[in-house]
């Protein structure tokens, strides 16, 4: 862990360090307003036809369903199901209308339920109807105030001289601001029974996701120009305010295409243009006739060209800060870890691995090392016996207050492996982990949780197929006494220590306090 934590903090500090590098690079390279606008115009390219082409793929799997089904004889179950699905399997298409020889028909996706308009069209109110995420009726009203869209948006979509193979685009204003634009896609569907009008219904605001190369900026202005010389500006601006200025620039931008159609044969050009007190720039391209659309342009003030790419320099400043602080707040981590590890024990205990514990059981009893067939099991009463859990209490204790040692419990005098079945038998639950657990509580009840955690080890490994309990204990800090009960029955406390192969209790009292001052004697 400490380790892991120290190469995480050199991780971020090189982030920082690029970071830092990519911010002073960027501030070098000064870019003038001419090739920001391209730089914008370049990454929308790949958006925009990434766009008409998920487009596309809906008007193919529409055609293709519409082979088996005659869309204006469906009821309106039918038709919500039909075409919900439709809506589902599309990313960004908000709903679709139909318009059809025998009805007319609206679905919008709205946050989680659906919102339908069926054969009511043709009135100066549009009568709804909402059904759940699961297609069952919630309530219906009539909207006079335009929901989504109004009678004048749905005539002016409703192209009913439309060709096969032909696209239009329209863009439609909502009277609430915040749902200000929807964009249609509008085609000539031809179904198993007869010929309708589609529009597919796309949400300005949920584009955001596939214009974000253009919509960084703050009141950018996409037009669209379609294949019947048509300009659409789908992306405007939420800000009514500014709505009169940007139909203002619309006109203007008309009148660089009609330029640019003259005297650049299609190929890129920038322009700028003083409007009102801004100064704007615009970058038209051209595209492969795709879905309708052959070119586009992208509008945005100058101040606004200059902020956005001095707010994307600055990102990268507040990148290299914000990986400095990672890299401070790793390093600290690591070296805290670091200092804890060293602190929490007076002695390094690691777990021992299976080929070292084979070889000291091979070797036998010596002054680090006791064995102990069981815990609690008494294998000659055959029955649980408690006092036993008192002798390893007592071994803990004498290698404690020695040079420390290692224990082994399910191992004989003999060496024989006996392995801890017997005990894990008497407990509620027959698991090496409830023999660890109750082991602890009966040394954090003689000696304290705080001896436990930084002198004791117990590991539980598998030998000759049979599971051992090695308890390893580090010399301690000071000394620990063993309470018990005499024959009497009155609580007494015993010191043991490690002498040779075995746990010697020192009766002395002026033996133990001479050894005492000897073996934990403070050291300067």
């Amino acid at each position: 862990m400490k380790k892991a934590g120290i190469w995480i903090a050199i991780f971020f500090l090189v982030l920082a360090v690029i970071s830092i590098f990519l911010y002073f690079n960027r501030k070098k390279n000064q870019l003038y307003p001419e090739e920001i606008i391209t730089m914008a115009s370049d990454t929308f390219r790949p958006d925009l036809k990434g766009f008409l082409s998920e487009v596309g793929q809906t008007v193919n799997h529409l055609e293709r369903e519409a082979e088996n089904e005659d869309v204006d004889n469906l009821a309106l179950d039918s038709l919500n199901k039909y075409f919900s699905m439709i809506i589902s399997n599309s990313k960004l298409l908000k709903g679709i209308v139909v318009f059809g020889s025998n009805m007319n028909y609206v679905i919008i996706h709205d946050d989680d339920s659906w919102i339908v308009a069926h054969n009511t069209l043709q009135d100066s109110l549009i009568n709804w109807k909402r059904f759940d995420s699961n297609l069952k009726f919630v309530r219906g009203w009539t909207d006079t105030y335009s929901f989504f869209m109004n009678q004048k948006n749905l005539n002016s979509i409703n192209i009913k001289s439309l060709e096969k193979g032909n696209f239009v685009w329209r863009a439609a204003k909502s009277q609430l601001p915040e749902r200000r634009e929807l964009l249609f896609n509008i085609f000539k569907l031809n179904s198993k029974g007869d010929s309708d009008i589609v529009a597919l219904m796309f949400k300005t605001s949920d584009l955001s996701t596939r214009f974000y190369h253009v919509l960084m900026f703050e009141s950018p202005i996409v037009t669209i120009r379609t294949t019947q010389n048509e300009l659409v500006t789908p992306i405007k601006t939420v800000d009514p305010e500014k709505i009169n200025v940007y139909d203002t620039i619309g006109k203007y931008i008309g009148k660089l295409f009609t330029t640019w159609d003259k005297t650049t044969l299609t190929a890129p050009h920038s322009y700028s243009s003083q409007i009102g007190n801004n100064i704007y720039w615009t970058r038209i391209d051209t595209l492969r006739p795709y879905m309708g659309v052959n070119a586009f342009a992208i509008t945005v003030p100058e101040n606004d060209l200059i902020q956005t790419r001095q707010k994307a320099e600055d990102a990268w400043l507040y990148a290299a800060i914000m990986f400095a602080l990672f890299a401070l707040f790793a390093w600290l981590s690591g070296t805290r870890k670091k200092r804890k590890a060293t602190t929490s024990k007076t002695a390094s205990l690691t777990p021992l691995p299976d080929e070292e514990i084979k070889k000291l059981i091979e070797a036998g009893e010596t002054e680090f090392v006791e064995f102990k067939s069981s815990l609690r099991w008494d294998y000659r009463e055959e029955k649980v016996n408690k006092a036993l859990e008192e002798v390893i209490l007592k071994s803990v204790a004498a290698f404690s207050n020695a040079k420390g040692g290692t224990l082994f419990i399910g191992v004989s005098d003999d060496l024989e492996i006996l392995s801890l079945e017997p005990d894990f038998n008497t407990f509620k639950k027959q698991t090496a982990d409830y023999f660890e657990l109750h082991l602890r509580k009966l040394i954090n009840n003689q000696y304290g949780i705080k001896f436990s955690n930084r002198h004791i080890l117990m590991q539980f490994p598998v030998i000759d197929g049979k599971t051992i309990c090695v308890i390893q204990v580090s010399p301690g800090t000071a000394p620990l006494y063993v309470k018990t009960k005499n024959k009497q029955g009155q609580q007494v406390e015993k010191f043991y220590v490690r002498s040779g192969n075995a746990s010697h209790e020192m009766t002395s009292l002026k033996e133990i306090q001479e050894y005492i001052e000897i073996r934990f004697q403070e050291k300067s």
